[in-house]
């Protein structure tokens, strides 16, 4: 009888490479030991190679189960390049939808560090990741906010943006966030919070049809100068807040009379 198909393999980022051999753990964390089966592909001529060269350990951090720490030791081999006109003689193998080329995280607990990055900030983030048994640092969060995704995001049409400030140092130094609405991506970061720098970005998309915006007179007079064709909306939060501030004022009226 067949050995039934393990769920822990199931579990990994991308099982159809992804081998597990055995789990380990320790009072800190799991350590998954995997190896990698597939076919060799030089990065540069695109070239399946047989010619093993040597291989090593590549330690991965990915999600946490059950609130403890998973690392992924991947070996990973390193292999000669046959095809002579290559200017890459040894390479090492990549992992697909597992990690970026000398990653540290794999790419989905990557993407989730990234996510909290957004919502609260380097620091604010840290703590929580490390609540979620992410262990990173401050600098790490800030460093997957600004780091390009591998979707080639920017390239497509941005007809829906939606525009805010964003903190890259709490209370002294901000910047300005652009979110491309339909794909729900942001599209891009600006180092500051003025209305030359965003009007500028708009001129390189006219495609633009809307921009939602908060109530602040920098990104209205920006969107004026950049995208005279779009329809500035107000974004969620501010029409909520908008709604809750007029019924505030009509109970009161209703009140005093």
């Amino acid at each position: 009888m067949a050995t039934p198909p393990s769920h822990s393999q199931s579990l990994l980022p991308n099982p159809e490479i992804l081998i597990l051999d055995r789990i380990e753990r320790d009072a800190e964390r799991f350590r998954l030991i995997v190896h990698v089966e597939q076919d060799p592909v030089c990065p540069l001529c695109q070239e399946v190679s047989r010619s093993r060269h040597s291989c090593y350990c590549r330690c991965l951090q990915d999600f946490p189960w059950q609130g403890v720490s998973v690392q992924l030791w991947a070996t990973v081999g390193r292999f000669r390049c046959r095809n002579s006109s290559c200017p890459r003689k040894i390479f090492c193998e990549r992992l697909p939808r597992v990690a970026r080329v000398y990653g540290r995280q794999t790419d989905r607990a990557s993407e989730i560090v990234r996510l909290i990055g957004y919502l609260a900030g380097g620091l604010p983030g840290q703590r929580l990741l490390d609540r979620l048994s992410i262990v990173t640092s401050d600098d790490t969060v800030l460093h997957r906010v600004r780091q390009k995704p591998d979707q080639k995001i920017d390239v497509l049409p941005v007809h829906n943006l939606g525009v805010d400030d964003w903190a890259w140092r709490k209370g002294q130094e901000y910047g300005t966030i652009l979110v491309n609405l339909d794909a729900r991506r942001v599209v891009d970061l600006l180092p500051d919070r003025a209305a030359d720098s965003f009007s500028e970005w708009l001129r390189q998309h006219p495609e633009i049809v809307t921009v939602s915006r908060d109530r602040c007179g920098i990104y209205a007079e920006g969107a004026t100068l950049g995208a005279p064709q779009s329809q500035q909306i107000a974004d969620r939060f501010h029409l909520v807040l908008n709604l809750s501030a007029t019924m505030e004022r009509v109970w009161r009226s209703g009140a005093d009379s």
